[in-house]
């Protein structure tokens, strides 16, 4: 049991895969079916690290924080020199690609 100690209404039966439909999220969970009395069931903590709901225990209730993309991966600009005023065209090449590969010359330190 949770507390480690042994069941002491029997063993476990058999194991059923539930979907469990939650706060728009759908999950397949594995549950071991065995007589707990009258908990209507417990989620392990194979499930509650995987899925990291935020549980309020003084309310009962388990949520899904919602996801939020921050950032979003876009085409490159074809002529990234368009925009960039003409005066500073000379030193594109520094913020170019094959300088990005480059590091800087080693300088000694006193």
């Amino acid at each position: 049991m949770l507390d480690g100690t042994l069941s002491q209404t029997g063993r476990i039966w058999h194991q059923v895969n539930l979907t469990v439909s939650a706060n728009g999220h759908t999950h397949t969970i594995p549950f071991l079916v065995c007589p707990i009395g009258n908990t209507p069931a417990i989620l392990g903590m194979t499930w509650l690290t995987q899925e990291s709901p935020l549980i309020d225990w003084s309310l009962g209730t388990v949520t899904f924080p919602e996801q939020v993309q921050i950032a979003s991966e876009e085409e490159a600009d074809p002529d990234p020199l368009a925009d960039l005023p003409e005066q500073y065209h000379e030193f594109a090449k520094v913020f170019g690609e094959e300088e990005f590969k480059v590091l800087p010359p080693h300088r000694n330190m006193i």
